[in-house]
């Protein structure tokens, strides 16, 4: 169980180390807030369609119910969202593009909480099939992870928040990888049915904060000179995680 630990660990909290180097240069970060968010933007699409989407898939016979849970994931956010803001909204003042985007934080978390969860499950699934696959399984999501991880940052940078506190959330909620290893080892053979499920619901999320937040944000926030810095850092993050991901499933 010690190991299991490590590689819990491993999984969770080595994804943070691209985001806590972003935080060592704030003043950088916010010179450069517009291509982060755009290369943040990349990073979920890429985390989405080459990663969570197609593992979910392989997992089941027939994909369209892993579509259909997609959607519902992409709608339960949408739902939450509006929740957000409508009754947890600061103040009473009329609608502005900043009152959509506040709740962005608060999903964002959220979302990868869930992911870490999950991820903590797939590391103790490759455990029981072999021990010896928990640790390259465990670096593999930490190291597809980070880039993901840099756009987290850089977000929560964005809406305020002080150093501290993004570097104590991330940690707590890259934690949750800890009980999603121990429940999936005494729980493999419940959860393992769901397993696609809860992946195609997370990619929903993801889906969401994306399209949704994070690209309408990019639009909001540059004028159309912006073209190049906006589409280069979008488009290395979705080609970079391609072939890390590639990368990483080829061992």
């Amino acid at each position: 169980m010690l190991a299991l630990l490590f590689y819990s660990l491993v999984g969770g909290l080595f994804s943070l180390f691209g985001g806590i180097m972003l935080l060592l240069r704030p003043k950088l970060t916010i010179r450069f807030i517009v291509p982060l968010i755009a290369f943040g933007a990349g990073a979920f699409l890429s985390a989405v369609f080459f990663e969570i989407l197609p593992e979910a898939i392989e997992m089941v016979e027939e994909p369209h119910p892993i579509l259909a849970t997609v959607l519902v994931g992409f709608v339960a956010f949408f739902v939450l969202e509006r929740l957000i803001m409508r009754y947890f909204r600061k103040g009473e003042v009329k609608h502005q593009h900043s009152e959509h985007t506040e709740s962005l934080p608060t999903l964002l978390i959220l979302g990868d909480a869930l992911h870490n969860f999950l991820d903590g499950i797939v590391i103790a699934f490759a455990y029981l099939v072999n021990p010896a696959l928990a640790l390259p399984t465990a670096l593999a999501i930490a190291a597809h992870e980070i880039p993901q991880e840099i756009g987290d940052f850089s977000i929560l940078l964005k809406a305020g928040w002080g150093r501290t506190k993004i570097i104590f959330v991330n940690i707590l909620q890259s934690l949750l990888t800890i009980p999603g290893v121990f429940l999936g080892v005494y729980l493999s053979r419940t959860i393992e049915p769901v397993m696609p499920f809860l992946l195609a619901f997370t990619a929903g999320i993801f889906l969401y904060i994306a399209a949704s937040d994070l690209i309408p944000e990019l639009h909001h926030r540059s004028s159309h000179r912006h073209f190049f810095r906006i589409i280069v850092p979008f488009l290395t993050a979705i080609v970079g995680l391609y072939f890390l991901i590639g990368l990483t499933h080829s061992h």
